[in-house]
């Protein structure tokens, strides 16, 4: 499974240019480039965010599942699933200590296929 950003297609459609984008998101116009361009390892959730507020959109019409062209054959066995109570370990046992820092942020990371020329 792959995931197609479909920033270009939205940002035309509200007849925004690259550059304004990148200004109005307070991003250099390469970083916009990136992620239009599928070239960005990962977007956080507050670019993705603003990004909906820039183009009013919701972020499924920005980023798209797209299906593997493998039959359905890419997906994990259950038998290969191990799950908390297997472990060991639950949610709740989980108390960061005080020298443990917490992220504020998450990025989505997108498995980008190389493309051959």
């Amino acid at each position: 499974m792959a995931v197609e950003v479909r920033l270009k297609e939205i940002r035309k459609a509200r007849g925004i240019s690259q550059n304004e984008l990148a200004r109005r998101l307070e991003m250099s116009l390469t970083n916009v480039q990136k992620i239009e361009y599928g070239q960005a390892k990962s977007i956080p959730l507050d670019t993705l965010d603003r990004l909906c507020k820039i183009l009013q959109c919701e972020v499924g019409e920005l980023l798209v599942r797209v299906p593997d062209n493998d039959g359905g054959n890419s997906e994990i066995p259950v038998s290969q699933i191990t799950s908390f109570t297997e472990q060991n370990t639950s949610i709740d046992e989980f108390k960061p200590t005080d020298d443990q820092k917490i992220k504020k942020s998450v990025s989505i990371i997108f498995p980008f296929e190389k493309k051959s020329a």
